[in-house]
């Protein structure tokens, strides 16, 4: 069996996933001071919103196969004292995971990244920045209504922005924030149900990541694994499927 070897270090990390845009934009130097690594994959601490880390096991099959068997040790070090942690493996390995440990129920989820912005398209100009802090109670209802799975609340210091009705309602909404390594990362995007079809999901996004790109020469986006449509638009606006996530929490038997 492969040894298991303990790492510390952002710049080791990096160069140990071969500087996998993931680990760019998702850790920093606090989360990468311990993680671990096992022939061709690598095993390290995130966290997003979430005061609790997290562990995410990157790389070939069998290198994260020998991380899992490791995971009581990286429990310890990651969440002393509780039963069970929340680890995302690459989806097509989460059989693996049940097989070793008790397994709760979680999420499947995948995220994109693109350093190209999108062709500038006329329908852009209709984006326009949203003071989400004014009209939070608008937007709520908004994402309630269209979009009840987003994980973005207006008034938490993303940028908002929106396409708007003639009569200055809402059409399409979309929130952009930052990962902890301070890429941008869009999120909470929701079209009318009503004006579905018409283009307004490839316009907004389409226009807020060709801003992001302009300014930070990046952007990202996280979705869930059920919806075909978003992943449609995403990889035709010319962003790359970098990973997939099975996202579940696991009980260690201390």
């Amino acid at each position: 069996m492969t040894q298991v070897v303990t790492g510390h270090g952002l710049d080791d990390l990096l160069t140990a996933t071969g500087r996998h845009p993931f680990v760019r934009c998702e850790v920093t130097d606090d989360l990468a001071a311990t993680w671990w690594s096992s022939s061709d994959a690598v095993a390290f601490q995130r966290t997003r919103k979430a005061v609790r880390r997290t562990v995410n096991v990157l790389g070939g099959d069998d290198g994260v196969t020998e991380l899992l068997d490791h995971l009581p040790e990286i429990a310890a070090i990651v969440s002393p004292g509780r039963r069970a942690f929340s680890v995302s493996v690459p989806q097509h390995l989460e059989p693996r995971l049940r097989e070793r440990y008790r397994v709760l129920d979680g999420g499947d989820w995948e995220w994109f990244h693109t350093t190209t912005a999108p062709a500038r398209h006329p329908s852009h100009e209709r984006v326009l920045a949203l003071d989400d802090v004014a009209r939070a109670t608008e937007v709520r209802a908004f994402l309630e209504a269209r979009s009840p799975t987003a994980d973005t609340e207006p008034g938490q210091g993303e940028r908002w922005f929106a396409v708007e009705d003639p009569d200055g309602s809402l059409s399409a909404v979309a929130a952009w924030g930052t990962t902890r390594g301070g890429a941008p990362h869009l999120s909470s995007v929701a079209v009318d149900t009503r004006l579905r079809g018409q283009g307004l999901g490839r316009t907004i996004v389409g226009a807020v990541t060709r801003r992001a790109v302009a300014e930070a020469g990046v952007c990202t986006l996280g979705m869930y694994s059920h919806n075909e449509v978003a992943r449609s638009l995403y990889l035709s606006l010319g962003y790359d499927r970098l990973c997939a996530w099975s996202s579940r929490p696991v009980v260690i038997d201390l």
